[in-house]
């Protein structure tokens, strides 16, 4: 009777202690865990959009470079321009406005990869296949565009985008702004001057390579957002709902 009674109590406190340890657990340990992980979710959540619309406004740009640029009417010219030519903010709307805008577009990409890179690669997930796959697919979007054969290079393309940032929030510039300092800010121009360069360059019709192995990289990125359903492939209406697009 007595060493039932004992067990019964050593069962009971034995028991007690086990709920204990895996109450202490799931409080310190796995729940803390768990909300950094939807925390940094939430945050991935908050960039896959605006970096899918703007793979893909790239993609479009780029292709549509690649298909023109030898008909009389294409882009040859209108890339051969640079806001060093520019007398007036007016230039950049007007004849300076499509290779000021191919460019933005092109530091666009590399921004939101600079603000993922910053606040997201980096963050507690529960997946991490997942994170290093698109690790890896940014990686690879740096390292086409500035290939053996480009005249860009990888952590150039990193500077372009760290430069875009708006400074104390998550997006970049707008692209009024982006002209704005490229037509006032003389250091802003001399260091984007490079990335006007090589768009005179591609009026030329080099780098072909390089614009096709990026649109694939932008394709990539783009898909592996869409298939792990932290964006959705948007439609045009979905468009004017994303900010800063």
């Amino acid at each position: 009777m007595a060493d039932g009674l004992s067990n019964l109590i050593y069962g009971v406190a034995g028991g007690g202690v086990i709920t204990f340890i895996i109450k202490i657990t799931e409080t310190y340990l796995v729940a803390p865990r768990l909300q950094e992980s939807i925390d940094a979710r939430k945050k991935l959540y908050l960039y896959a959009r605006p970096l899918w619309l703007a793979c893909h406004e790239l993609e479009f740009r780029l292709n549509s470079i690649i298909d023109k640029i030898n008909e009389p009417s294409g882009p040859s010219y209108a890339l051969k321009l640079s806001p060093k030519n520019a007398s007036s903010l007016d230039w950049f709307t007007k004849e300076g406005y499509y290779v000021t805008s191919t460019a933005y577009l092109i530091s666009t990409v590399a921004c939101w990869i600079a603000l993922y890179e910053r606040d997201v690669v980096f963050l507690p997930f529960v997946n991490k296949k997942l994170t290093t796959e698109f690790f890896y697919l940014i990686e690879d979007f740096k390292t086409a565009i500035s290939s053996k054969n480009s005249i860009l290079w990888f952590y150039y393309v990193n500077g372009i985008g760290d430069n875009l940032i708006d400074k104390g929030t998550n997006h970049p510039i707008t692209q009024s702004e982006f002209s704005y300092r490229l037509y006032k800010d003389e250091l802003f121009r001399g260091y984007y001057d490079q990335l006007f360069q090589f768009l005179h360059r591609v009026a030329d019709q080099e780098f072909r390579n390089t614009l096709e192995e990026t649109i694939k990289n932008l394709i990539k990125i783009k898909e592996f957002l869409e298939k792990n359903k932290i964006s959705i492939k948007m439609t045009r209406e979905t468009y004017t709902k994303i900010p800063f697009a």
